[in-house]
């Protein structure tokens, strides 16, 4: 073999494995983007095991020319105590006291400002049956579903022809909602709102 084919090799070789390193860069960054966060409630302390905390010293006071220069940094922290699932109800029990719905922002079909609820999850489509029904030529018989996955609400595409977009995003698969996301199916626009 000579020498410039072993340098032509040399290159196709780098210019494969460069890539090939790019194509798993990108495939490692659409995979962080779109992992599903679960929130888990605190856990409850044991009140046998917690032992009471010791109370810190008040902060003494400061006599002469010390107690007229300014003392930058010298904030003294407060000690972190973890809450109970009952001192923060608010956190856990935030999605069950949400009413999920979409307000129609634009279309051709549907009048604007008409709101649907969709508390047990809804499909939007063509279809009768679709809890959203949307006589839009663009719009696949079943185009896409809106459900809840833990705490958080969610859309999927069906596998539609033209597709669903959040905020102007093309999205595969399921997309995380929130609040005043615009969900594009066709040429209607609708808002998610809790």
């Amino acid at each position: 073999m000579t020498e410039t084919g072993l340098i032509i090799g040399q290159a196709v070789f780098l210019l494969l494995l460069y890539l090939f390193i790019a194509f798993v860069v990108r495939a490692s960054t659409r995979a962080l983007r779109s992992s599903e966060i679960e929130m888990t409630p605190p856990r409850q302390a044991d009140p046998a095991a917690a032992a009471p905390q010791a109370q810190p010293a008040p902060p003494t006071e400061v006599v002469g020319a010390a107690a007229t220069a300014p003392r930058w940094g010298l904030r003294r922290a407060k000690p972190e105590q973890p809450l109970s699932e009952a001192a923060r109800p608010e956190v856990v029990h935030a999605a069950a006291a949400a009413e999920p719905h979409l307000v129609v922002s634009r279309s051709n079909t549907l009048p604007v400002g008409t709101t649907y609820d969709v508390a047990g999850g809804a499909t939007i489509g063509r279809s009768r049956s679709s809890r959203i029904p949307v006589t839009d030529q663009f719009i696949s018989t079943s185009h896409a579903r809106v459900f809840r996955k833990g705490h958080f609400w969610f859309v999927e595409d069906l596998g539609s022809l033209n597709g669903t977009y959040v905020n102007g995003r093309r999205i595969s698969g399921e997309q995380q909602l929130h609040l005043r996301d615009e969900i594009r199916v066709g040429e209607t626009v609708l808002r998610w709102e809790e």
